[in-house]
């Protein structure tokens, strides 16, 4: 609340603590273990996970587990899951990233490329950002 340009805020500690993740990626499904998580889907803004994602499984959420399926594949490097319930639920001292590694499957043209460059190549893969629409090489 704000008075005569002096405010007072109230800091609201963040509840729950992620205590373990597993991440499966034949079916995408994330699971995500802790203490005090919010067991209502009302109570979670968002689960994401490696910049994708994750649709929430409301039969499985309860103060110790959340289950969610990504809606599309993760994107290679060192990730935690991220569940923002009233700002973010930080995490147990022990938990650490999960590394998920980029697969390049293929560099197109291969042949016939300008040695001044100027060139556009279309890289094809698995896990690679999604979100890339250009970048200079």
């Amino acid at each position: 609340m704000c008075h005569n340009l002096t405010c007072d805020f109230t800091y609201i500690l963040p509840e729950g603590q992620i205590t373990a993740f597993t991440y499966t990626d034949a079916t995408k499904l994330l699971v995500i273990t802790g203490t005090n998580l919010p067991s209502v889907i009302a109570n979670i803004s968002s689960v994401e996970y490696a910049f994708t994602s994750c649709t929430v499984d409301e039969s499985t959420l309860s103060d110790t587990n959340i289950e969610c399926t990504l809606i599309k594949e993760p994107t290679c490097g060192d990730h935690k899951p991220i569940v923002t319930s009233l700002g973010i639920v930080p995490y147990a001292d022990d938990v650490t990233d999960e590394t998920i590694l980029c697969t390049v499957s293929g560099a197109q043209p291969n042949t016939d490329m300008n040695l001044l460059g100027g060139d556009n190549i279309t890289i094809s893969g698995q896990y690679l950002p999604h979100n890339l629409v250009t970048s200079t090489v």
